[in-house]
């Protein structure tokens, strides 16, 4: 469920109401979101697979205080659902990384690690027979024996279809962090750990620690990735433009762009809140917005 201090009647989420407009009269809760777009999506987490049925077919739950045990097991292989400039902040010891810069590419990176040949149906290692059962070859005349996994994400969303992929390409034991890396952090004390680093979450704390506290880095707005202190010591850190992982790949037009909308944040206020428009330092410019009538309907 999707919480916001503004509701549907209210019609002040993006029309820009300004704190002494009527129209935004009372709203004094403070905005989670600078704005809100609604898509239609055909999936919620977009794995390209439609022969994985998470309602169906899952992995084994395992509750953080189990989790070390297993992942310290030497026969388990630890695999990290997530994305690479996630992982690139921290991760599970021994924790395998896909090298992804989308979901999409985890089957494929799952068929090629583990040498899976395509079975007879879309991906999902179901037979054509009608039973619903795991194809019992995988590789040849032989069934390839495979490895035991544990797989984690962020909230544990990710591994309900990863799970379910892997059991449906034949793996018989696939596990996966309940609740996921948050979970985790919040219940297991630092002295007890196994995890290493931070953990990138998608909101403006950027990534967490342990406890959930804050954690240290920031956010690229010209690529939306993490940045520590030392990133952000590179002379292709610029704030707003570009950061030492996409400098190279934004063009000089690109760049000119962001800083243009940068230049626009720092004269006008950040987007979104109450005061949506409003700059602390040009009070001028705040008077003239209040002069502009706003629309009677919309």
């Amino acid at each position: 469920m999707i919480q916001s201090p503004v509701t549907p009647e209210d019609e002040a989420i993006h029309h820009g109401h300004t704190s002494h407009s009527p129209v935004g009269a009372g709203e004094d809760a403070p905005f989670r979101w600078d704005h809100v777009r609604v898509k239609l999506k055909k999936e919620i987490v977009t794995f390209g697979d439609p022969g994985v049925t998470p309602t169906k077919m899952v992995g084994k739950y395992v509750k953080p205080k189990d989790w070390n045990n297993l992942i310290s097991d030497p026969d388990t292989v630890v695999i990290d659902v997530r994305n690479m400039y996630e992982i690139r902040i921290g991760k599970f010891k021994k924790a395998v990384d896909p090298c992804t810069n989308s979901f999409r590419e985890f089957p494929t990176w799952v068929d090629d690690q583990f040498q899976l040949v395509e079975s007879n149906t879309q991906g999902s290692g179901v037979d054509d027979n009608g039973t619903g059962e795991p194809a019992a070859d995988l590789n040849g005349s032989k069934s390839k024996q495979l490895p035991r996994v544990a797989m984690y994400c962020t909230g544990g969303i990710r591994c309900e279809k990863a799970s379910s992929f892997l059991l449906g390409k034949g793996f018989k034991e696939v596990y996966h962090l309940e609740g996921g890396i948050l979970k985790y952090l919040e219940e297991i004390p630092k002295a007890e750990s196994l995890w290493e680093g931070e953990c990138f979450v998608f909101d403006k704390r950027v990534s967490v620690e342990y406890g959930l506290a804050q954690g240290t880095h920031k956010l690229c707005y010209g690529c939306k990735q993490p940045v520590s202190n030392e990133d952000m010591e590179s002379p292709q850190w610029e704030y707003g433009v570009s950061c030492p992982y996409c400098f190279a790949t934004k063009s000089e037009e690109e760049k000119e762009r962001a800083r243009a909308r940068q230049h626009q944040f720092k004269t006008w206020g950040v987007i979104g809140g109450p005061d949506k428009g409003r700059s602390t330092k040009r009070p001028d410019a705040n008077n003239a917005m209040e002069s502009i009538q706003l629309p009677k309907s919309v």
